[in-house]
C-alpha cells in the first residue's frame, strides 16, 4: 500500500494554511474544477448540483518529485458499497433533465427512461463494412516478412513501407482505418469547430460537428480530440458519431458526458465547478459494422469533455475529446498539442519526423516503427536479396518488431524496459501520447483495497515520451453521489443487466487547476541511454468509491488516449 498511510494529522494541519493560500491565486476561467467550497443553490440536490466539500489537500515536495494528497470527507455515511450495495452514495433515480446551481433545467441531459430508453438520440443508422483492423494487417505483413526472409533469402520493401503507413496513418488503399495512425503525433490537426444551425430570421437553434471514431481490438481511435462549441454557447446541439467496427471491437457505445454548472456561478477569472456527468448511451455494437449516432448535447455553456469508453474492455479501450475553449496551465488545450507537435505535423516529411520524434522510443508502437526503419536501411541497395550477416540482423529486428506489436495490444500490462517502482501500488507510463498501467498485485484496471475510506493509494508516474505530461485524478460520484438508471439491452443484443446509464455528480481529487499542476517531467537521451520523467502521487481517501468507477486519471494537457481509469 501507500508508503505515506502512517503520516500524522498534524502534517496536514500545518499544510492547510500555507496551501490554501496557493489556492487562491489560481485563475483559469476555462479550467475544469472548482476553487470554492461554498455552495449556493435555491434548490440543491440531485439532479439540481450535488453540495461540494472541501478541496483535496495537495502538497508536492520541494524537489517536484513526489505530491502527497488528503481528499476531503465524502457528503455520506461511511458503508462498504460492495458489501452492502449499491452503497450511500448511490442516489434515488430521477427521470429529469439535471438543473443548474441557477435551478436552469439541462437540455439533453436525462439519458433514459422507461417509455424512452435511448432518450438523447434516435435509432442509429447501421450499415457493412470491411472489418479488416490495423493489427490483423500488421500481424500479415509480419507472417509475409518472416516466410520472405525463410523462403528467399529476401525482404519486400513494399511490406515494410505499408507498415509504416499503417502506423503513421498514411493511406491505405481499401482499408476502413486509413489516415488513422497508431502514433499518436497528430493531435494539432484533431479539432474542429460546431457548425450553427439557424432558423428562418437567423437565429442560432441548434448545431451539428461530426466525429469519426474506429475502434478495433483494446482501441478507439478518433479523428477528433478538440472540438470548439462556440456557436451553440446557448443552445442544445448534437455530435453525429461515425462507429466503423473493426475485428474485435463489438462493444456497447457508451460516451460519458462531463458538464460544468453555469458559468454564472464563477467568479471572473476562477476555474468552473463541476456538476454532473453521464452515460448518453449504452448501444451494442457488432464487428463489421458502421454505426452512426446523433447525440444530444446540453448547451455549450455547460460542456466540460466527452469521455467514450467500451465497458468489455476498460481500461484500455477509451478516446476523449475536449472543450477546446478551455485552458491549463495558462494554455488553450489545443496549444498545447501544437507546442509539442507543431502546427501542422503532416504538412512536410521533415514536419512528420519531427513530431514522431516527440513520442518515446520506449512505446511499443513507436518500437514497430524504429524497427521497420531498420530493416528499411538494412535492405537499401541490396536488391532485396540479404546476406548471411544480413538475414540474421533482419531476424532479430523482426523478433523485437513483433514483441512491440505484443505489448502494443494490451495496455494494462507495462512493455519491455519500464518496471514497477517500488512501493508503488500503480505503475503508470506515459509513452505514445497514452498510458499504459499495472497494479503491483497483477488485477487488471480494478483497485480492490479501496472500499472504504481511509484507504490509499500511491501512483507512480513514468514518462517515456520527450515532452512533459500531467496527471489528473477525478472522482466520479463516490464523494457526491451517483445514480443508475437501468434499461436492459438484452433484447438488441447488448449487455443486459450487467451494465446501466448512470449519472454521476464528478469532483476533483488531485492535479486539477485549482489544486496545482502535477507535472510529470520528460524523458531525456543521456550518454544514449533515456532516462526517463518519473513523479509519485500518494492518494488517501477519505470517501467511499463509486460502484461505476472508482477513479478517472488522465493527462490534462495531452487527452485523447493518455486516460487509465481504475473500477
Amino acid at each position: 500500500m501507500g508508503a505515506w498511510r502512517k503520516l500524522d494529522r498534524p502534517f496536514w494541519t500545518g499544510a492547510l494554511g500555507v496551501w490554501l493560500s496557493v489556492i487562491v491565486g489560481i485563475t483559469g476561467c476555462s479550467d475544469n474544477d472548482s476553487n470554492d467550497d461554498t455552495y449556493v443553490d435555491p434548490e440543491p440536490g440531485h439532479p439540481a448540483p450535488q453540495p461540494r466539500p472541501a478541496l483535496s489537500i495537495q502538497v508536492t515536495s520541494d524537489d517536484g518529485s513526489r505530491t502527497r494528497v488528503q481528499t476531503t470527507k465524502g457528503l455520506f455515511e461511511e458503508r462498504d458499497p460492495f458489501l452492502k450495495p449499491p452503497g450511500n452514495n448511490h442516489l434515488e433515480t430521477v427521470y429529469e433533465n439535471a438543473r443548474d446551481g441557477l435551478g436552469v433545467e439541462m437540455a439533453h441531459t436525462l439519458p433514459s427512461t422507461p417509455t424512452s430508453p435511448y432518450n438523447l438520440h434516435p435509432d442509429p443508422v447501421v450499415s457493412e463494412i470491411n472489418a479488416t483492423s490495423q493489427r490483423d494487417d500488421i500481424k500479415m505483413l509480419f507472417d509475409q516478412m518472416q516466410a520472405s526472409l525463410t523462403n528467399s533469402d529476401s525482404l519486400e520493401v513494399a511490406d515494410i513501407n505499408r507498415l509504416i503507413d499503417i502506423l503513421e496513418g498514411n493511406p491505405v488503399q481499401d482499408r476502413v482505418y486509413s489516415g488513422f495512425p497508431i502514433l499518436h503525433y497528430q493531435g494539432p490537426k484533431k479539432q474542429k469547430t460546431v457548425s450553427p444551425i439557424f432558423d428562418k430570421n437567423g437565429e442560432v437553434i441548434g448545431g451539428n460537428v461530426n466525429v469519426r471514431q474506429i475502434w478495433a481490438d483494446n482501441h478507439i481511435e478518433s479523428d477528433t480530440a478538440f472540438i470548439d462549441p462556440s456557436a451553440v454557447w446557448d443552445v442544445p446541439w448534437t455530435i453525429t458519431y461515425t462507429v466503423d467496427v473493426l475485428n474485435r471491437g463489438t462493444d456497447d457505445f457508451s460516451p460519458f458526458v462531463m458538464y460544468f454548472d453555469s458559468p454564472e456561478l464563477s467568479e471572473e477569472g476562477k476555474p468552473r465547478k463541476p456538476h454532473i456527468g453521464l452515460d448518453q448511451t449504452f448501444f451494442p455494437m457488432e464487428d463489421g459494422t458502421r454505426v452512426v449516432f446523433e447525440i444530444g448535447m446540453a448547451p455549450a455553456r455547460y460542456w466540460n469533455l466527452t469521455y467514450t469508453w467500451g465497458w468489455r474492455k476498460h481500461p484500455p479501450r477509451v478516446q476523449v475529446i475536449e472543450n477546446a475553449l478551455k485552458r491549463f496551465s495558462g494554455k488553450a488545450l489545443p496549444e498545447w498539442e501544437i507546442s509539442v507537435f507543431g502546427s501542422d505535423p503532416t504538412a512536410s516529411e521533415q514536419a512528420k519526423l519531427d513530431a514522431i520524434g516527440k513520442l518515446g522510443d520506449i512505446a511499443p508502437a513507436k518500437v514497430m516503427w524504429n524497427r521497420m526503419h531498420d530493416l528499411k536501411d538494412l535492405v537499401a541497395g541490396t536488391n532485396s536479396t540479404l546476406t548471411e550477416t544480413q538475414q540474421s540482423s533482419a531476424s532479430d529486428i523482426l523478433v523485437a518488431a513483433r514483441r512491440a506489436f505484443v505489448q502494443w495490444k494490451d495496455r494494462t500490462k507495462l512493455p519491455d524496459g519500464v518496471y514497477h517502482e517500488e512501493g508503488c501500488d500503480l505503475t503508470l507510463l506515459y509513452a505514445n501520447n497514452t498510458i499504459y498501467g499495472e497494479f503491483a498485485d497483477g488485477s487488471t484496471g480494478i483497485y480492490y483495497p479501496w472500499s472504504k475510506r481511509g484507504a490509499d493509494i500511491s501512483v507512480c508516474l513514468v514518462n517515456g515520451d520527450y515532452y512533459d505530461h500531467a496527471y489528473t485524478n477525478i472522482d466520479f460520484g463516490g464523494a457526491r453521489g451517483w445514480e443508475n438508471t437501468f434499461q436492459s439491452t438484452t433484447e438488441i443484443g447488448g449487455a443486459g443487466p450487467w451494465f446501466t446509464f448512470g449519472r454521476v455528480h464528478w469532483w476533483p481529487i488531485a492535479g486539477t487547476p485549482s489544486l496545482g499542476e502535477i507535472n510529470v517531467p520528460a524523458a531525456q537521451t543521456i550518454n544514449g541511454s533515456d532516462v526517463y520523467g518519473k513523479h509519485t502521487v500518494d492518494i488517501e481517501f477519505n470517501f467511499e468509491p463509486s460502484r461505476r468507477l472508482r477513479f478517472y486519471q488522465f493527462d490534462p494537457k495531452h487527452h485523447d488516449t493518455a486516460v487509465y481509469s481504475v473500477h
